[in-house]
């Protein structure tokens, strides 16, 4: 009975647990990775795109205005993109075969495929931006006193790039309810 719990039959069984577990650890170590650097890109483009954007618009000359507004939108926008990333990359992962790790990980995970949108998301900022702030300049009678702030603009331009994803999934879907003939 002391033979069956010998120290190799130990090592045989560690040696079985630990060849799955490098094998496993290789698959999600890349994955990783390009998680934790795709974090760190976004939180470039939101610093970057934020502080050049608000500088533009305090010190704008009309040529430039829209451009600030497109960097602040970007930054808003890499903002729900980051916490979008970090929302999956807490939930878990998927494997190339679609495996989740862990096993019962469910909602969005992290995958690589989804890097490269991460990575584009914030020029739906840049684009959704300008458009919320026109918006808003064109459709109110006192729109002088909103331009002429950069508070007010920079607040309407980041939030703006920040539901700028889900501006466009509802503007989808309300074209199509409505041309659906």
């Amino acid at each position: 009975m002391a033979d069956t719990e010998s120290p190799a039959n130990d090592a045989a069984a560690a040696t079985s647990v630990d060849v799955a577990a490098p094998a496993l650890d290789a698959t999600l170590r890349p994955m990783h990775n390009s998680a934790q650097v795709l974090s760190v890109l976004l939180t470039a483009i939101c610093l970057v795109c934020f502080s050049a954007g608000r500088a533009i618009l305090e010190h704008t000359y009309d040529a430039h205005f829209l451009l600030g507004v497109a960097l602040v939108g970007m930054s808003g926008s890499g903002l729900g993109a980051l916490a979008s990333l970090l929302a999956r990359y807490a939930a878990g992962f998927e494997l190339e075969d679609g495996t989740r790790v862990p096993a019962g990980a469910e909602g969005e995970v992290y995958h690589r495929r989804i890097a490269f949108c991460m990575l584009m998301r914030p020029i739906l900022g840049a684009l959704v931006a300008p458009l919320l702030v026109v918006g808003v300049t064109l459709f109110f009678k006192q729109h002088e006193e909103f331009k002429g702030s950069a508070d007010a603009v920079t607040v309407v331009a980041f939030i703006g790039g920040l539901y700028a994803k889900s501006a466009i999934d509802a503007a989808k879907t309300a074209f199509k309810v409505v041309f659906r003939a």
